[in-house]
């Protein structure tokens, strides 16, 4: 039997991708607890992307100008009956290390445990608390604008950095494949290609252009939920193990992610949730305790997933589309 808590605080303050696979906690609440208020704490960048979901209520931004007892006053004010902290420690007896299950189903399974609430079914998890962000039309239109991508649906975007949260596919891949959709076109014909690129991220563009025989449209600068709208209009998004990724599934457009086999960066715990996405890996067979670098005769084994692999996932997604 849960616990009759009405105003519940869920935090949540690093990077991108935890952030979004944290969202569906707020939908186990409002299910499980009729009634109930939601409030996320989050941080400053991520705040304003947390605030397009459907389940929840509010938003506290940690700003890293507080204090800790500053924090404190803020969270007070608020008067929760309940908080979880959806990150593991040491007094949580969770091994998300060893990538046994999705990030996401760590986190219900933390929630649950924290306010009472009783796990629904996996085949219910899978179908039922996949992220879900809700973009306003007016952002779209304005961020289309802004980003100057064309019209909706009408292009393919490709993300090829990651944060250094994990090992990517290859500059030169990624330019291949851009040249290729370009040239070729998939599906029943031509798509623009948009490249977006985070904070600090900017150093690829010379580096992938470098590669190029084609022009892509450059993204760079937008707000998280600017990006987010460019994302939600895409036909599809390519990208490696990143946070946009997963705000791309959240805004309801099919990605294919390129993953690799080391086990904290693993796609069974990091990759694209829900129904309808695709993940490709250099050997899907292939699991790596750690990255052993130049000592492993597989090094670099990114490079080893072809272009022509991922070009045939794009043209079948954009066929079945």
């Amino acid at each position: 039997m849960a616990a009759p808590y009405r105003n519940i605080l869920l935090v949540r303050t690093d990077r991108i991708g935890d952030v979004v696979l944290s969202l569906p906690c707020a939908a186990l609440v409002k299910r499980a607890l009729p009634g109930a208020a939601v409030t996320f704490l989050a941080r400053e960048y991520t705040a304003p992307l947390v605030r397009m979901s459907p389940d929840v209520d509010g938003v506290i931004s940690d700003d890293p100008a507080d204090s800790a007892l500053r924090l404190a006053a803020k969270l007070r004010r608020s008067r929760f009956d309940a908080a979880v902290l959806l990150h593991p420690t040491a007094r949580v007896a969770q091994h998300r290390r060893y990538s046994l299950k999705h990030e996401l189903e760590h986190n219900l399974e933390l929630a649950g445990q924290g306010l009472g609430i009783d796990h629904p079914a996996e085949a219910a998890v899978r179908t039922e608390y996949v992220p879900q962000i809700i973009v306003p039309d007016d952002l779209v239109t304005s961020s289309l604008a802004t980003a100057k991508v064309g019209e909706r649906r009408s292009y393919i975007v490709v993300h090829p950095g990651s944060g250094g949260s994990a090992m990517d596919w290859p500059l030169e891949r990624f330019a291949q494949l851009i040249d290729q959709i370009s040239s070729s076109g998939t599906g029943n014909g031509k798509w623009g290609i948009v490249v977006t690129l985070g904070p600090g991220e900017e150093p690829l563009k010379e580096k992938l252009r470098a590669h190029l025989k084609t022009e892509p449209i450059w993204v760079t600068g937008l707000s998280l939920p600017e990006l987010a709208a460019v994302l939600s209009q895409a036909k599809l998004v390519v990208a490696n193990s990143t946070g946009p990724l997963h705000i791309a599934t959240a805004a309801g457009t099919r990605v294919i992610g390129l993953f690799c086999p080391v086990v904290p960066c693993h796609p069974r715990r990091w990759g694209p949730y829900g129904p309808g996405h695709a993940v490709i890996m250099p050997d899907p067979d292939k699991v790596c305790k750690e990255c052993r670098g130049t000592e492993c005769p597989q090094f670099d084994c990114m490079r080893s997933i072809p272009v022509s692999r991922v070009l045939e996932q794009v043209q079948r997604m954009i066929a079945t589309s």
